[in-house]
This record gives structure tokens, C-alpha cells and sequence, in this order.
């Protein structure tokens, strides 16, 4: 039986079914599902609990050993069991097709990995789990909803949901939703009360955010191009930099050529930012790059990051560091290539 995520805490209230498993590329929010799952499973009892890490060399022996072997110090004994990814091999699909449907009565077994292809998803041995077990499937969270995502985890946790404040943090951890649960977490405890003053932190946020590559695009966004190629050099030293400013570059850029074509047609630069949901600490940055930059201007720096992301992978003979500095020169406006 397949469910939705928010379907699983009312499916565990009515009833604690045998076997669980739960998958998704989104580590966090599979965790969630399976530490609701294992709470449940404390309140009815299931003490002795068992965890295997399953690869391709695993020895699945053992693992109907601990299902059929019974328990000298508890009734009820909970498996765990992390496939480390969904090629589990002729012997892994025959145990898991097995195990789905000879389960004892004492045994709760919870299975979880990662993101699983649609082959995958068609296997012998998943459509086993499908009959016999409820399927609990995560989804990657897009950037157009993990504001949203935010406020709602911020309303959980008893903080007062901030449109402005869920911007922030959706734009400073990139998508990253572990970091984003724990800025949540730092501001429940800074506003036990539950209401976040909302210009002191944007105003931290701000300031912290200078020296990170989100406040370095910010800066370039801005026109200021000595302040960006002195935040450049500071952060270039980083080895895994020249990736991640190139992924954010990137979405950035396409970000702002979508709202150059929206600008095109409204003239209306207010409802372009309010539309794109940019919150205002950034509004001057982005209305600057805007009036700086036309669209075909902006497709230029887009192919310019293409070329740089294929250099990267060895695939062309750019220079990375060199290249971004100067897509960081022309974004902030010392301009290098004609407009």
C-alpha cells in the first residue's frame, strides 16, 4: 500500500502494519518518516531492535537468520534495513520478495533507502513491498515550494510562519533542507515565544551571508565589482568553490533572465519581484542587475557557465577560477564582453 508522506502519522495512529518502507533522495525527510515509524513501534512495545546496512556484498543469510531466530529478552524485535541503493542483486530481489510475505507475527521490519529509478520501482521485489508493506515515497523538494516547505516547518516547531523569513533561509541554504531545519531550530531557540523580528535577523542573515557565495552573487548583482573580486579571492581558495559558485551562478542567472523576460512585457519591475517572490534584502541587488543587464545579455553569461560546468567535468579546457571571475566581472557590470 502506497501513501502520501503527510498520510503516514494518521495510517500509524489507526494501525502498526508489519513492514514499512520508505525511500526518497531527500535523506531528511525519509529520517522523519522513520523516526515516526520507530516512536510508534516504542509505544506498542518493540524493544529489541536490529539494523543492517545492505550493499551488493551483503550476506542476506543473515538476515533471515534474525527474522526466523527468536528473541531471548523481547516479544517484539524491529529489523531495520538500509539498502545503500536499490541494485540489491538476483539474490537480494529473490530474499526481499520472500521476506515481504513470510514475515513472523513478533517482527516489524522497516525498510528505507534512497532514490529508486522507475526500473527499479518496476521490479519483482518492490511490487512484493507494494502488496505487503506500506510504501512511504519522498520526493526532492523544488525550489518553488521549499519556501513553503519552511514556513510550514516553522509553524510546527511553534514559530510564527514568515514569508520574509522563510526567503532568507530558503536562499541561504540552497535547497539544503538539513541545513534549513537547523536555522529553523536556532530560531526557535533565539524566539522561544514564537514571534521572529524579522529586520534584526535578516539583518544577521545579511551580514553573515557576505563572505559565502550567496552574498558574493549578491555583491555582483549589486555593481559593486571590487567588493566582488575581493570576496572572490577570499572564498577561491576552497576546493569544492569553484562547483558550487558555478551551480549557484547558474540558478541565479536563470532566475533573473526569467524576470528580464518578465519585465519585457509588463514594465512593471515591482510585480517581476513580488511574482518571483524576492525578498527585500535582495530586491536592490536583483532591480540592479535588471536595469544593468537585458536578457540576451544574461544568456551570454548562461552559456559562459555552461562551458565553465563542462571544464569542470574535464570536458572542455576553460579555466574554471578564471572564467567565473570574469562572469562575476560582467555581472557586477565591469564589463568585459560587449553588451
Amino acid at each position: 500500500m502506497k501513501i502520501k508522506s503527510e498520510q503516514l502519522n494518521n495510517q500509524l495512529s489507526q494501525k502498526l502494519e508489519p513492514i514499512y518502507f520508505v525511500f526518497g533522495p531527500e535523506i531528511l525527510l525519509v529520517e522523519q518518516s522513520l523516526t515516526q515509524i520507530k516512536s510508534e513501534a516504542n509505544k506498542q512495545g518493540f524493544g529489541e531492535k536490529v539494523r543492517f546496512e545492505i550493499d551488493g556484498n551483503f550476506n542476506w543469510d543473515l538476515l533471515h537468520s534474525e527474522i526466523s531466530s527468536g528473541s531471548l529478552f523481547s516479544q517484539k524485535r524491529t529489523i531495520e534495513c538500509h539498502l545503500k541503493s536499490g541494485k540489491i542483486g538476483i539474490k537480494g530481489a529473490k530474499s526481499m520478495t520472500e521476506i515481504a510475505t513470510t514475515l513472523p507475527n513478533d517482527v516489524l521490519l522497516i525498510i528505507s533507502t534512497g532514490k529508486l529509478d522507475m526500473n527499479q520501482q518496476k521490479s519483482k521485489w518492490f511490487k512484493a513491498l507494494l502488496k505487503s508493506a506500506v510504501v512511504v515515497q519522498h520526493w526532492e523538494i523544488s525550489s518553488d515550494h521549499l519556501v513553503g516547505w519552511i514556513a510550514n516547518h516553522m509553524s510546527e516547531v511553534g514559530l510564527k510562519p514568515n514569508i520574509e523569513v522563510s526567503q532568507s533561509i530558503a536562499f541561504c541554504t540552497e535547497g539544503n533542507l538539513l541545513a534549513s531545519m537547523q536555522e529553523i531550530q536556532k530560531l526557535k531557540m533565539a524566539y522561544p515565544e514564537g514571534i521572529v523580528d524579522t529586520e534584526s535577523y535578516l539583518n544577521q542573515i545579511y551580514q553573515q551571508s557576505i563572505y559565502t557565495i550567496y552574498g558574493l552573487i549578491d555583491v555582483a548583482l549589486s555593481g559593486n565589482s571590487d567588493k566582488t573580486i575581493k570576496i572572490f579571492d577570499t572564498l577561491i581558495d576552497e576546493q569544492s568553490m569553484p562547483i558550487q559558485l558555478n551551480n549557484s551562478l547558474y540558478r541565479e542567472i536563470k532566475s533573473i533572465a526569467d524576470m528580464a523576460i518578465e519585465l519585457h512585457e509588463t514594465k512593471d519591475l515591482d510585480i517581476v519581484l513580488k511574482n518571483h517572490r524576492v525578498w527585500n534584502k535582495r530586491k536592490t541587488a536583483v532591480s540592479s542587475a535588471l536595469k544593468r543587464h537585458p536578457y540576451q545579455y544574461l544568456q551570454k553569461l548562461l552559456l559562459s557557465i555552461g562551458r565553465i560546468d563542462r571544464s569542470i567535468k574535464g570536458m572542455d579546457n576553460l579555466t574554471p577560477r578564471t572564467e567565473l571571475r570574469t562572469v562575476l566581472l560582467n555581472l557586477s557590470g565591469k564589463t568585459q564582453w560587449a553588451q
